[in-house]
């Protein structure tokens, strides 16, 4: 799932009629543009944390060496096709935001439970009229379905393992 031969980008993707699965698996968000973008970004969020105090997070460069490209976000469902198009809302908004911009980097009220990818991208990007250019210009998309034993543990085991070795952004949240 993280060579550059599995990962798609969004837009190729979202340009024509895809056949992504429709079967359950494990998904990953890639950075497929240049770096420098990524790295200038605004990479600090603030989080509730245990008693609703809250947190401050900031985004590292702290990327395994062994990945084509930083990765953003790991994530398990049990329809590919379906959750890749929840985390973008590709209809919804196309040209604009879905979130309003932060006030000093605290975190906005999401527009759903689901589009964590889009909702972290126009937190790292405030000043971005359309969060869905970026996202198809330089987010990549690759998934594993290839889980037919026991495949609800497996898929469960395989989302924490490529978390903790992946190091993703858009995954980080505070204890609760």
């Amino acid at each position: 799932m993280h060579n550059k031969k599995s990962i798609q980008l969004v837009r190729d993707i979202l340009g024509a009629k895809h056949n992504l699965s429709q079967d359950a698996g494990i998904y990953a968000y890639w950075w497929v543009g240049p770096r420098e973008i990524l790295l200038h970004a605004d990479r600090e969020i603030w989080l509730k944390g245990p008693g609703g105090i809250e947190v401050k997070v900031e985004y590292h460069d702290w990327w395994p060496k062994k990945l084509s490209y930083p990765c953003l976000y790991v994530g398990k469902t049990t329809n590919i096709h379906r959750r890749f198009n929840q985390h973008i809302m590709p209809k919804t908004k196309p040209n604009g935001r879905l979130h309003d911009k932060h006030k000093n980097f605290r975190k906005v009220i999401s527009y759903n439970s689901t589009c964590q990818l889009r909702f972290v991208i126009e937190h790292i990007f405030p000043n971005l009229e359309s969060s869905l250019d970026i996202i198809k210009s330089n987010v990549g998309f690759s998934y594993n379905s290839g889980f037919k034993v026991n495949a609800i543990a497996e898929r469960f085991f395989e989302e924490d393992r490529l978390i903790g070795s992946w190091r993703p952004w858009f995954n980080i949240d505070a204890e609760r």
